[in-house]
């Protein structure tokens, strides 16, 4: 809200069944979706949220689905590698800020 923009954060707890209501509604106040996945682009719980959205929630969309997930390619082991690519929090802070803004 520092920045000026009101969104809403929905942390899903379950997969199966998925809150596509709440993610409609979410959808009808804001009309953008970001993601914040951390498995890979390709076969993720991101792609799969983001084919529903698209396949069932398309008309109440004003930009592309945003997601940030790993590139495709295998997690390192050590920890500090691993860190570079998985995608945290400040990741979903930068990508929600590009959408907002048109510069995504």
């Amino acid at each position: 809200q520092e920045e000026g923009f009101d969104i809403d954060l929905i942390e899903l707890r379950a997969l199966k069944p998925l809150d596509i209501d709440t993610i409609a509604t979410s959808l009808k106040r804001t009309n953008k979706l970001c993601i914040l996945d951390e498995s890979t682009k390709s076969g993720g719980v991101g792609a799969t949220i983001s084919a529903i959205v698209s396949e069932e929630l398309f008309d109440l969309l004003d930009a592309p689905v945003n997601r940030l997930c790993m590139d495709d390619a295998p997690v390192p082991y050590a920890s500090s590698m691993e860190k570079a690519v998985v995608k945290r929090g400040s990741d979903l802070i930068e990508g929600v800020f590009d959408l907002c803004t048109g510069k995504k």
